[in-house]
């Protein structure tokens, strides 16, 4: 089992969305009934012990990044 997710980061309206870009990624999205993922729930992602790589626009990094 790959221990990795991939998102994007993109703005949205001045906002930073966190989208899915790996299966496993849309799948943790689904069970979040969303689309995007929230700064949470890559939180929990994180706690179970998965990492999460990110594919971003460079300005918005510090949003995701904590």
């Amino acid at each position: 089992m790959n221990d990795t997710i991939v998102v994007r980061v993109k703005d949205v309206y001045g906002r930073p969305m966190i989208y899915p870009v790996c299966e496993a990624a849309h799948r943790f999205a689904s069970i979040a009934g969303t689309k995007t993922l929230s700064e949470s729930v890559l939180a929990s992602v994180r706690a179970i012990g998965f990492r999460v790589t990110v594919t971003r626009e460079p300005e918005l990094w510090e949003a995701v990044d904590r």
